[in-house]
């Protein structure tokens, strides 16, 4: 299977020159995967969303839909990847065995994320 993921950089107000660049690549993915989900996260605890016992390397995909919150996303072992404040997103590798867990900030908000094993 082919993850196909693409990623659009325009900026047009931050520097002299524009920056303004494309990037697509195609990416073996295989079982197991996650896909588009909606969670809840809350503040009181760290959830687990990828689980670190499950080997191999993840290439997760999270969306902050919260209008005044951020998230953190870390591994299990509270090695932090992100925070994704009100209507963030991102996409990066998970280390094998590493686990990816989400807390909430100061109020309960949904996160869409999905995942996908890299083969």
């Amino acid at each position: 299977m082919a993850l196909v993921p693409t990623l659009t950089i325009k900026d047009t107000t931050t520097f002299s020159d524009e920056v303004s660049f494309s990037i697509t690549d195609s990416l073996s993915v295989e079982a197991p995967a996650q896909g588009l989900t909606l969670a809840t996260i809350t503040t009181s605890d760290d959830q687990e969303l990828v689980d670190e016992a499950v080997s191999g390397v993840f290439y997760f995909f999270a969306r902050n839909k919260d209008a005044s919150n951020f998230v953190i996303l870390q591994t299990t072992a509270s090695v932090q990847y992100a925070r994704l404040g009100p209507g963030e997103f991102c996409f990066f590798p998970i280390n094998d065995g590493a686990g990816l867990e989400a807390r909430a900030d100061t109020a309960s908000i949904e996160l869409e994320y999905a995942y996908w094993k890299k083969a």
